[in-house]
């Protein structure tokens, strides 16, 4: 007998998965789960051909848990956490508990493991019932190529977007840009021999100080507890122009890296900015990181010249 997977039996499954104490099955008769006792006691009663009716949930062991701790903390882009949650998974004893309680610590991290965790498990079980409408000559449901779970709702949910207030927002800026400035600093070092990543370096640093008195205006993230979390800031280039935006400030703290925050910022600065009748935006060779690279890749920027350049126009 067939059944259908419902988004309802979808959770219980997974839910039923992470239970290691015993063996669960899907009952296609009435689409439940039901557990080894359940199953053997509605055989004894209704007949053995009814053992055929319950089908084996796919199967979760510690490794396949340990293994998705080490995939999503290879892939996480908040250094701080991921240093963490590494040291957390390299011992011998209670790295599960270990993992837990790190998370806790980076709450906005800790909701992007579930996302992650959640559609790992969903994409295991859909697999596993493909596999039986193959064994029922059905055809396979097409299968979506799996992509990153969508962070979208945690930086909706969890963090704040505001236009830029220079009374309020200057001096977390400075201390957050002084940090990131070292971070840079110390990635050109380890890039480039020591001559040329002090060339960069201070080039980096000569195009900030020019910026410095510039009429900025831009976006600011921060937590719902008011904590800063990143910022992009532009100005007019040139000033008399109006026609063309330069990127001076875009970076994300590290505690709140790999959430999106970085991509939203982009985003809704460059929808305001054609709002305003901008039509491109730039941002200096010198001021974009490895890390930076694919996020301008993807929104339509272009290597042009000493900088990356983006056409509002089709934005």
């Amino acid at each position: 007998m067939t059944f259908d997977l419902s988004d309802e039996l979808l959770g219980d499954i997974i839910f039923s998965m992470e239970d290691q104490g015993g063996s669960w099955y899907v009952d296609s008769a009435d689409g439940q789960i039901a557990s080894e006792d359940m199953m053997r006691e509605v055989v004894l009663e209704e007949g053995n051909e009814r053992k055929e009716d319950f089908y084996p949930l796919p199967l979760w062991t510690s490794d396949d848990g340990y293994g998705l701790m080490e995939e999503f903390t290879k892939d996480l882009h908040a250094p701080d956490a991921r240093k963490d949650l590494r040291q957390a998974i390299s011992g011998g004893r209670g790295v599960f508990r270990n993992f837990k309680n790190v998370l806790k610590t980076y709450p906005e991290v800790e909701r992007k493991w579930h996302l992650f965790k959640d559609e790992k498990m969903k994409e295991k079980v859909r697999i596993w019932y493909n596999d039986l409408r193959e064994s029922w000559n059905l055809e396979r449901l097409e299968e979506a190529e799996f992509s990153e779970p969508d962070t979208d709702e945690i930086v909706q949910n969890d963090f704040v977007f505001s236009e830029y207030d220079s009374s309020r927002d200057r001096n977390d800026i400075e201390r957050g840009f002084n940090q990131m400035t070292e971070e840079f600093v110390k990635e050109l070092a380890v890039q480039y021999d020591d001559d040329l990543g002090n060339a960069l370096s201070s080039l980096f640093k000569r195009n900030v100080r020019a910026s410095e008195n510039c009429e900025k205006s831009g976006f600011v993230c921060r937590t719902l507890s008011d904590d800063f979390a990143g910022c992009l800031l532009t100005d007019f280039c040139p000033s008399q122009t109006k026609k063309t935006a330069e990127i001076l400030y875009f970076f994300v703290n590290r505690d709140s890296r790999g959430l999106g925050i970085g991509k939203s910022l982009l985003l809704k600065s460059m929808a305001f900015l054609k709002e305003q009748g901008v039509s491109r935006i730039v941002i200096a060779t010198t001021s974009v990181s490895e890390t930076m690279k694919p996020l301008l890749d993807e929104n339509g920027f272009e290597k042009i010249g000493p900088g990356y350049v983006a056409d509002l126009s089709s934005f």
